[in-house]
């Protein structure tokens, strides 16, 4: 059939819909309900999948079919061949009913916890969290013999059908957000052909606080597509769009107990009342917008876990750790998520695995998830109530001891590099070790951990602890008394709790070239230093271990009162000090770290008064800095200017050679109203040149004598 356009289409107008390439299919209404038990039946005797679901998760996949006798024929076993399809996984195998069409309307939900924006969750430890995060877990039934048996459901636990439709919400708002260039909404493309491939849903068991539940099919693979057909469905708006779904798939929120028959047949009266408008719109030409939005959205290809076994043929103990798997072979190994994003997802699975294999405790575990509060580090590890001890859980669990070298391993199993450097592994575990602040800003500190963080050589696969007590400054005032006694394994612990707190306070941030500097301000330090480095320095000293104190005590008592401490022994102002004398300002005060310079320049004076007098020199030898040497205003400018029109020039042929690559062509330079901005800017520029001198008249020569030609200045940029 020959496409069809709807209008007159402008590409400049957004108001409009794209070029239809795809007519709806022709739709079918829903089967009366009596025509799935087929189906229902195949699914309770095909021996993949009869003992890994329940009566309840049957109904639910079966009441979304489109053609229930397609399903019945996919879930069957016709002359000894099983049509599940089978996907290795680790640790085992998934079985799914092979792709078939399901309505968007019934029992579908977006994932709940999606890896995309996973990083982003606040834990139970972050004072800002509402309570527990939510987390899937493995649904587990009792055969009566006293045994629960895992099944291939997934279950989640919420208070009741608000929270369920507010955690909807957040799923498909933060999955709309989770790329600012808008790469994961497929909406246009819907509109012009619908959905092609098949989406991968598992099922969920919803179990409220007063004792129901309700079974419902989420995505998996696909979770940005799914969101991306309300989003058709509705006109593009992300909140109308949560409103469709959850009035559709939950409907009342305020009920107190499951959706029943009537209400049901409803639902699937609406579906049909939809298939129908959609019959009625295809006999028009053109085809209408809302034709094309019913049309295209009314129903979708998919594929549902039906089966999770183990190596052995038992089953699968733990669907979670199956469905990460599948999934991350789908999307943090292959498409681009952030890397924050990536390494929250291979840090959990990591940790899920050391739970399997007996490398973390049970306590252990929850705290490095997520799912136990504060208090729960006293209760069940004995440790100080402070989520500066959740990180400090963290890295006890990967780098303490001889567990290190097993954790270390499945480090490199989950991320695949050969030899696990500090640079590598602080990179990938940063962004779970931070996860109790992700309420603050982070960012920051994250980097600092991609650049080695804290792991020392006195912390990293040597025995050290992490000393329990009610009290944290009272249990940090003991790890330092330990730690100026020389005690290694209280140094390690000083190093974690106040190289941490420091991190995240930003008076130790990455290596960087821009950092050095020749006086005290922000993000300015005497010498580059690694996290690691200086951290060493500070931990090698009885002043520098009284400051990593100090900056802990900061941390927890919530304020930045830090205390400088000399790190070695000489005469300071005509005055004898020792290391670990505090530091006497000409108030009879002892001085505060206020920025990374500071500490820095604490932790090794002598490094820092040999650096700066060098990079003082570097300075004055190109004109700059504050000696002699330095270059009068005029010509300081000039460099300005012409290193911003290099960076101008540079960006300008980059957005150039995009307009053409890109998928969203000239947008690339935002909008025609930006574009004219610029140009008026230049403009003003080019005017503000006219100030300059001159063009000298040229000599009345036959020829020239020479040709003046001037390359352009390369800028260096730290």
């Amino acid at each position: 059939m020959t496409t069809t356009l709807v209008g007159a289409f402008d590409a400049n107008d957004e108001s409009t819909v794209p070029p239809l390439t795809r007519r709806p299919d022709e739709p079918k209404a829903p089967e009366p309900l009596s025509r799935l038990r087929g189906a229902w039946k195949a699914l309770a005797a095909n021996p993949l999948c009869e003992r890994a679901l329940d009566d309840e998760a049957r109904s639910a996949i079966t009441f979304g079919a489109v053609d229930p006798s397609h399903l019945k024929a996919l879930a069957s076993v016709n002359d000894g061949v099983n049509l599940l399809v089978h996907k290795p996984v680790a640790g085992g195998s998934l079985y799914l009913v092979g792709p078939h069409r399901r309505y968007l309307d019934l029992l579908l939900l977006p994932d709940i916890i999606n890896g995309r924006w996973g990083d982003t969750i606040l834990t139970a430890m972050d004072p800002e969290a509402d309570g527990q995060p939510p987390a899937y877990s493995t649904l587990h039934v009792d055969d009566g013999d006293g045994v629960e048996r895992p099944l291939a459901i997934l279950t989640i636990r919420m208070r009741d059908r608000r929270a369920l439709a507010e955690a909807v919400y957040d799923s498909m708002v933060s999955t709309y957000e989770a790329d600012s260039k808008r790469r994961n909404v497929y909406t246009d493309s819907i509109l012009q052909e619908g959905v092609k491939e098949p989406l991968t849903l598992f099922l969920v068991r919803v179990l409220f606080d007063d004792g129901t539940g309700e079974t419902y099919l989420v995505a998996g693979d696909g979770n940005s597509r799914l969101i991306s057909l309300w989003l058709a469905r509705t006109g593009g708006d992300i909140h109308e769009a949560v409103r469709a779904c959850v009035a559709a798939v939950i409907g009342s929120v305020d009920r107190k107990s499951p959706r029943r028959a009537p209400e049901l047949r409803r639902t699937r009266n609406a579906v049909a009342a939809m298939a129908e408008r959609v019959r009625a719109g295809l006999a028009e030409e053109p085809l209408t917008e809302a034709t094309r939005r019913e049309g295209h959205t009314l129903s979708f290809p998919a594929m549902v876990v039906v089966g999770a076994v183990d190596d052995d043929g038992a089953s699968m103990p733990d669907l979670v750790v199956g469905r990460d798997d599948l999934l991350s072979n789908l999307h943090t190994r292959v498409t681009p998520w952030s890397e924050t994003a990536q390494n929250s997802q291979g840090m959990r699975r990591v940790y899920r695995n050391a739970r399997i294999a007996g490398h973390v405790t049970d306590s252990e575990y929850e705290i490095l998830v997520g799912t136990a509060g504060v208090d729960d580090l006293h209760s069940r590890l004995g440790l100080p109530p402070h989520r500066l001890w959740a990180s400090a859980v963290h890295q006890h669990v990967l780098l303490a001891g001889a567990r290190a070298v097993r954790m270390t391993e499945l480090l490199r199993q989950e991320f695949g590099f050969g030899r696990a450097d500090r640079q590598l592994v602080g990179k990938r575990t940063g962004a779970l070790i931070l996860s109790p602040y992700r309420s603050d800003t982070i960012d920051q500190a994250l980097r600092a951990f991609d650049n080695g963080g804290t792991i020392t050589d006195v912390v990293w696969k040597r025995p050290w602890h992490l000393t329990k007590g009610s009290d944290p400054v009272g249990v940090l005032d003991e790890v330092l008394a330990k730690a100026l006694g020389d005690d290694e394994a209280a140094v390690a612990e000083l190093t974690v709790l106040g190289g941490t707190a420091a991190i995240l306070s930003g008076l130790i941030t990455r290596d960087r070239g821009s950092k050095l500097g020749v006086k005290p301000e922000p993000l300015k330090t005497p010498y580059r230093a690694t996290p690691t480095r200086l951290l060493t320095l500070l931990a090698s000293t009885a002043g520098g271990r009284r400051m990593l104190h100090s900056i802990a005590c900061a941390h927890v008592l919530d304020h930045r009162n830090v205390k400088a401490f000399h790190t070695r022994a000489g005469e300071v102002d005509g005055h004898m000090v020792e290391d670990g004398d505090p530091v006497i300002d000409k108030a009879h005060a002892q001085e505060s770290i206020r920025f990374e310079w500071d500490l820095a320049w604490r932790a090794d004076a002598r490094l820092a008064e040999e650096t700066v007098a060098a990079t003082r020199q570097e300075l004055a030898a190109v004109g700059e800095g504050d000696g002699e040497l330095a270059l009068p205003l005029h010509a300081k400018e000039r460099r300005n200017l012409d290193s911003a029109l290099t960076s101008a020039t540079r960006a300008a042929h980059a957005l150039a050679e995009l307009s053409g690559t890109d998928p969203i062509g000239p947008k690339v330079f935002e909008s025609w109203e930006t574009v004219s901005e610029w140009k008026r800017r230049l403009r003003g520029i080019e005017e503000l040149l006219g100030y300059g001198p001159k063009k000298p008249l040229e000599p009345l020569t036959d020829t020239m004598t020479s040709v003046l030609s001037q390359g352009d200045e390369e800028v260096e940029d730290d």
